[in-house]
């Protein structure tokens, strides 16, 4: 068991959370008005402002993360109030999410998503959260290739998305007439589609092989759709992949199949040209996602590595949170660190290298635990100090309590004949960038808290 967190380091009750925060941009208030308590329930901090057809009003100052357009009776012209919205703000990388009644002449090139009606709560936050995960990963890419460039006389360069690679669908389901009409459209796009009868034959492949999405037919009964879809956003390698239905348009589940994690639900009777739309936007969605996961690592090759090669080294920690508390006060964000320090204990004496072995082996379980965009990096024999990006502190506890109960339940090996295991025990703090604070204040200061709390 891990030792119990201190006073100082429990959440303050004045802090709050940051949640994500969407503006919508609307000509119905009464439906938005509606919306926003729908998303304010799923952790969305919600704004809106309104558009007459003429001009926007009520917009606010504060920057939100991702803006959607979700007009109704001036849909045709979604595309201006967004450009207008994004010139607002002066950043030309705000995710811009446009929410229509119907694809056909969908505007092109300016929105980085499309919702097509009926649109669910649930659907509006997964793309929201989708679309500023990306943003973060990109920006935290770009910082890394300047920090390397700079600090380590290292050009690293990344390679472009193949775009003549296939998407490759899996079908889930009895193969109905309907079902065919989309399959046999996919094909004539040029897409490569296996064809799965069973949610067991399904789960074969999906371990198998990898998909830009999963399409299920939910046609006749929501099951198994239910429960393939569930069981994939509870597989940490399956669950950035999405899941779509199609259905009829009187589908009874559609409030069940988004609470279990569908990304979208397709009437098949819509025209074949709009569903292989829909399917194809949150396939290539997928294949950006996968793609900015593939730079990131490469990216994490021996430069700035520490001497085990698998979390950052100090060096680089310290050539990297300027870039991190720059880019945090630029946009107003917040940026919380979290230290780490890793006892070992054991009823048997344990050669040096177990005891490596096992702080090592620390590092690469907290590396898989946070996000990709977040550093992780190895500040002294047996102390990590980690950095989190629009992170604030009470996340932070949330994200200390995930590390801590897997880190109680893990033990290691204490050497040859040894039956006695090897357990660990961690120090803990977490700190919060403050206004106007140098890179080097905030790891110092988290370093003193952390020698403070054993």
């Amino acid at each position: 068991m891990l030792a119990p967190l201190t006073d100082s380091q429990s959440p303050s009750p004045t802090v709050s959370r940051r949640l994500t925060r969407v503006l919508i941009a609307t000509d119905n208030p009464d439906l938005s008005r509606q919306l926003t308590t729908e998303l304010r329930r799923l952790d969305l901090d919600v704004q809106l402002c309104l558009f007459d057809g003429q001009r926007l009003s009520a917009i606010p100052t504060a920057r939100p993360d991702a803006i959607l357009c979700h007009l109704t009776e001036y849909a045709d012209q979604a595309e201006r109030v967004g450009k207008v919205l994004r010139a607002q703000y002066g950043c030309a990388d705000l995710p811009l999410i446009g929410a229509l009644n119907q694809a056909a002449n969908a505007p092109s090139g300016v929105f980085d998503s499309l919702i097509f009606a009926p649109i669910h709560p649930s659907q509006i936050a997964n793309r929201v959260f989708s679309m500023v995960r990306l943003g973060a990963m990109e920006a935290e890419i770009q910082r890394r290739l300047l920090t390397l460039r700079e600090s380590f006389d290292v050009n690293e360069s990344l390679s472009d998305i193949d775009s003549n690679r296939r998407f490759r669908i899996l079908f889930v389901g009895k193969a109905s007439p309907a079902f065919m009409v989309v399959i046999n459209a996919l094909q004539n796009k040029g897409v490569d589609v296996v064809a799965a009868f069973t949610s067991f034959s399904a789960f074969d492949y999906l371990h198998g092989d990898s998909f830009d999405a999963v399409v299920m037919n939910a046609l006749e009964q929501s099951e198994p759709s239910l429960t393939i879809s569930e069981t994939m956003r509870r597989n940490a390698k399956l669950y950035h992949v999405p899941t779509l239905f199609l259905a009829k348009a009187d589908f009874r589940d559609r409030d069940a199949a988004f609470a279990k994690g569908a990304r979208d639900i397709i009437d098949i009777d819509s025209a074949p040209e709009e569903i292989s739309g829909r399917i194809l936007e949150l396939a290539n969605y997928h294949r950006i996602h996968e793609q900015l996961k593939t730079d990131i690592l490469s990216l994490a090759g021996q430069y700035g590595r520490d001497g085990s090669g698998t979390v950052f080294s100090s060096e680089f920690l310290d050539a990297h949170l300027p870039r991190l508390v720059d880019a945090a006060a630029q946009t107003h964000r917040p940026l919380t660190l979290i230290g780490l320090q890793v006892n070992c204990s054991c009823n048997a004496s344990i050669e040096p290298s177990f005891h490596e072995g096992a702080i090592v082996q620390t590092g690469v379980l907290i590396q898989n635990l946070v996000r990709m965009q977040d550093v992780v990096a190895r500040v002294g024999d047996n102390i990590f100090m980690l950095a989190f990006n629009d992170t604030d502190a009470q996340t932070g506890h949330i994200i200390l309590d995930r590390i801590a109960q897997l880190s109680g339940e893990t033990s290691f090996d204490s050497g040859p004949g040894q039956t006695a295991k090897l357990k660990i025990t961690l120090d803990t703090t977490v700190q919060q960038a403050r206004a106007g604070e140098t890179a080097r204040h905030l790891s110092e200061r988290t370093l003193l808290a952390l020698l403070k709390s054993g």
